[in-house]
């Protein structure tokens, strides 16, 4: 396992957490490729095998239409998030593919309300190179907890 190979995921993930607590969230579909996989998912139904997903995204256009629906059409109360994110553990490096486990915690702050941990959990995700460039094959959210807000608009 190359320091370059370790360093590039971890540049990815510090990239993908900085667009969206940055409110750069066209910026979220280009960290994916093409035919992509997007869920989050508790983390017992994960544990379980279960397909079901608190929400899911399998193509590059899919993620397109939720950030346009988050632009345009949802509504919901004015929040940031916060992601902290540990390092990237390279669990599997095979023929071009690389699958890894990041632990990440998101606060999420309202305009004139508190902050609160929104989500804590686990990033398990399938990485592939295109152009040498790093990209999401399948982003699994998998939340430590059963019970997600009804506010999962932006992603995590």
């Amino acid at each position: 396992m190359s320091d370059e190979l370790a360093r590039a995921i971890g540049a990815l993930n510090v990239d993908y957490v900085h667009a969206i607590d940055e409110d750069q969230l066209e910026r979220w579909p280009e960290f994916f490729i093409e035919r992509c996989l997007y869920r989050v998912v508790p983390r017992r139904d994960y544990e379980l095998g279960r397909p079901a997903s608190l929400l899911q995204c399998d193509t590059k256009g899919m993620l397109l239409d939720r950030v346009s629906a988050i632009r345009r059409v949802n509504v919901f109360e004015p929040h940031r998030y916060r992601h902290v994110i540990g390092p990237t553990k390279i669990l599997k490096q095979e023929a071009g593919r690389v699958e890894t486990y990041t632990s990440y915690i998101v606060v999420r702050t309202t305009q004139n309300g508190p902050m609160d941990v929104f989500s804590a959990g686990s990033y398990r995700d399938e990485v592939v190179f295109e152009a040498a460039v790093p990209k999401f094959k399948t982003r699994c959210v998998v939340c430590d907890s059963e019970s997600i807000d009804t506010l999962l608009s932006l992603p995590l």
